[in-house]
C-alpha cells in the first residue's frame, strides 16, 4: 500500500457528535400491575398510573454492594460501543430469586434485554450515535476524569425481590 493513502474505516455507529451529548430524557419510573407481573417502564410521569389503583410504582435500590446490583464494563472505542452488564452467576442459578430483565439508560433512552433461566452471565448493549460517544479509543474503557457515559444508568429486576440500579461513571465514584 505504500504511495497510497490508507483510508481509516468508521462504523455505522460510531458517534458524530463534536461534544459530549446531553442527557435528553429523565430517569425511568418503573411501574408494576397490582397482583400481576406487568411492568411499565416510562420516561414521562404518568398522572394516570400514578393516581390508578390498578398500578404502583416500584422503587429503584441504587449502587448498592451486593450482588443484585449489576456490575458493567465499557467496551470498545470509538468505532465499537458496547455496554457489558454482568450478572451474578450464584444469583442466576438461584431458583427463588431470577432476573427477568436488564435495561441500560442511556443519553437518548433505554434498552431492555430479557434474561431466560439458561440465559449467559454477560449481556451486551451496543450503542450507537449519540450513546457511542467518547474521548479516546481505550478497551476496556477506563473510566477516566472525563467519564464519557456519565448519565448512563443499568437497572436489573429480581423477581420476588425489586429492581436494583447502578449509575455508569456517576461522579464521586
Amino acid at each position: 500500500m505504500e504511495g497510497h493513502a490508507r483510508k481509516t474505516r468508521f462504523s455505522i455507529t460510531r458517534s458524530q457528535a463534536t461534544r459530549r451529548p446531553v442527557v435528553i430524557r429523565p430517569t425511568p419510573k418503573f411501574y408494576q400491575l397490582t397482583g400481576g407481573n406487568q411492568i411499565i417502564a416510562t420516561l414521562e410521569e404518568p398522572s394516570k398510573l400514578k393516581n390508578d389503583s390498578l398500578f404502583h410504582e416500584i422503587p429503584v435500590i441504587l449502587n448498592q454492594d451486593d450482588q443484585r446490583t449489576p456490575n458493567y464494563k465499557i467496551i470498545g472505542g470509538f468505532n465499537n460501543n458496547c455496554v457489558q452488564v454482568e450478572l451474578s452467576e450464584q444469583l442466576l442459578a438461584s431458583i427463588e430469586h431470577h432476573v427477568e430483565w436488564v435495561c441500560l439508560l442511556t443519553f437518548t433512552g433505554f434498552q431492555f434485554k430479557y434474561v431466560s433461566n439458561n440465559s449467559k452471565q454477560k449481556l451486551l448493549f451496543a450503542l450507537a450515535d449519540e450513546d457511542a460517544y467518547c474521548y479516546c479509543d481505550k478497551n476496556p474503557c477506563e473510566e477516566c476524569r472525563f467519564k464519557c457515559k456519565n448519565g448512563f444508568a443499568v437497572y436489573t429486576y429480581w423477581q420476588g425481590e425489586g429492581i436494583f440500579g447502578r449509575d455508569i461513571s456517576s461522579f464521586g465514584n
